[in-house]
């Protein structure tokens, strides 16, 4: 029986290496062939875009900058709230105690310097005046009788019917009763006083504007029975920064607003010490015209601080924001064409639309007030018509 190694090793040993040429050889083929294929495609694209017109550029973006302007000092509109009240505002009260016994005035009245408010019953110091007028009374027929003694004891003395102690007894018996009626004078006197007070009278001209106790309330000595706020111009309280007070002059105008109204008016003065609780001090303005808002209601003053800075304003839509939170402005530096430029500046002061900023700034340098999104620092600008 045959082998079957003997039979294989007997096949001849190029047939491997020939299948392995082959396929190098067809593979190298084929990438030849794609290669070619990518040259003439590339050079049939070339040649048609050389023969199309190329893409216009873009127009430069237009702006219209504005010069800088500026400063040696900026004024800063400060607003302030504060409380009107009347030039005199006055809670009335007895100094007795008592029943009130009758009460002329109400609530807005307007009433005169000196008209009586409101009257205590009085009636037990009547009857204590009416007493000490009967001891008056009284004394005044025990020193005619004690005079008339005295006299008749001096002459009776003149004759030698009578010592000299009888004479001195009569007179100082008359001394004494001249001296209680003295006392009876002054007790008389002090209680016409306490019956001027049960009567409450206005100490100056204005309006009433709280009614705390009626009629038959009993009283004690400085318990309110009505307040009283003088008429005329009224006053404006305000607690301000003594850096600012101290900058203001008396006479000074401002305009205080309240519900929609102005109302002009003037430093009237400022207190000389601070306040324990707000650390301020209080300015008093005074109104021109007569009508004012009610007391104690609250407005707004209106007061413009002048503090020495080198910058300028810029509006605010002219900041943008760079790096690590500090603010740019966008220049514009003239020429063939105009190229965006930067500039850093420090925020001083912010108003409404409006920014107090320093920094390098030049007087008249362009910058950007608005758009700043639009352009980027290095661009060509074209400047606006009248620009």
């Amino acid at each position: 029986m045959p082998d079957p190694n003997a039979t294989r090793s007997k096949s001849p040993f190029w047939r491997p290496l020939l299948a392995t040429t082959l396929r190098v050889s067809v593979t190298l083929v084929t990438l030849g062939a794609a290669g070619a294929i990518g040259v003439t495609a590339h050079g049939v694209l070339s040649a048609r875009a050389a023969e199309g017109t190329a893409p216009a550029a873009a127009p430069l973006t237009t702006v219209a900058p504005i010069p800088v302007q500026l400063r040696d000092s900026v004024s800063i509109q400060r607003i302030f709230t504060g409380q009107f009240e009347a030039a005199q505002d006055t809670a009335l009260a007895f100094e007795e105690a008592g029943t009130v016994a009758q009460i002329t005035a109400r609530e807005g009245d307007r009433v005169a310097k000196g008209a009586v408010l409101a009257r205590l019953d009085t009636r037990l110091l009547m009857a204590e005046r009416t007493r000490l007028q009967a001891a008056r009374r009284a004394l005044n027929a025990e020193a005619e009788l004690a005079r008339r003694t005295n006299a008749r004891q001096q002459a009776l003395l003149a004759t030698g019917h009578v010592s000299s102690q009888r004479v001195d007894e009569t007179s100082l018996q008359l001394a004494r009763l001249e001296a209680s009626q003295a006392e009876i004078d002054a007790a008389i006197a002090a209680l016409e006083v306490r019956l001027s007070k049960t009567e409450l009278r206005a100490p100056f001209a204005g309006r009433i504007g709280a009614r705390t106790l009626d009629t038959g309330a009993v009283v004690s000595p400085g318990l309110p029975v009505l307040t009283l706020l003088e008429g005329g111009p009224a006053r404006f309280r305000v607690g301000l920064a003594p850096s600012l007070a101290a900058s203001l002059t008396t006479g000074q105008e401002v305009t205080i607003t309240a519900a929609g109204q102005a109302y002009p008016a003037h430093l009237a003065e400022v207190t000389p010490e601070l306040d324990s609780t707000t650390r301020s001090q209080i300015a008093f303005f005074e109104l021109h015209a007569a009508t004012a808002p009610p007391s104690r209601s609250t407005g707004e003053v209106t007061l413009i601080q002048e503090q020495p800075a080198k910058g300028a304003w810029v509006p605010l839509s002219a900041l943008r924001q760079g790096p690590r939170g500090t603010w740019m402005l966008l220049t514009v530096a003239l020429g063939d064409p105009a190229v965006i430029g930067t500039e850093a500046v420090e925020l001083l002061h912010l108003d409404a639309d409006s920014a107090f900023v320093r920094g390098s700034l030049q007087e008249g340098q362009l910058i950007l007030p608005a758009g700043t999104h639009r352009v980027v620092p290095g661009e060509a600008v074209r400047l606006a018509e009248g620009s």
